[in-house]
């Protein structure tokens, strides 16, 4: 199986992480996640927004923990990995 693809975003004090060719409208939010977010029909994570600081989750919830490839706009970087690695990209590289 494939690994679903995302890009992450930096707009200077905001970022996201988006699934790739997600559409914004009607999806619903998952309340386990305190940052603004939607999920997928399946009730997978599709969208998470932030404005820093990143990121005072539950880093246990399995949703998290999802292999999924990264894009980074901008720069072209591009890895394999969790959610929570995703995260840690931002929160190591993303200053405001």
């Amino acid at each position: 199986m494939e690994n679903r693809k995302f890009t992450i975003g930096y707009g200077g004090i905001e970022w996201d992480i988006c699934e790739k060719n997600w559409e914004y409208h009607d999806k619903k939010s998952d309340n386990n996640l305190n940052n603004l977010n939607r999920i997928d029909d399946d009730g997978k994570i599709s969208y998470i927004f932030g404005i820093l600081p990143v990121f005072d989750e539950d880093l246990s919830y399995k949703k998290l923990n999802e292999i999924c490839d990264f894009e980074v706009l901008g720069s072209g970087h591009k890895f394999t990995g969790t959610f929570i690695d995703a995260l840690e990209y931002i929160k190591a590289n993303f200053k405001g």
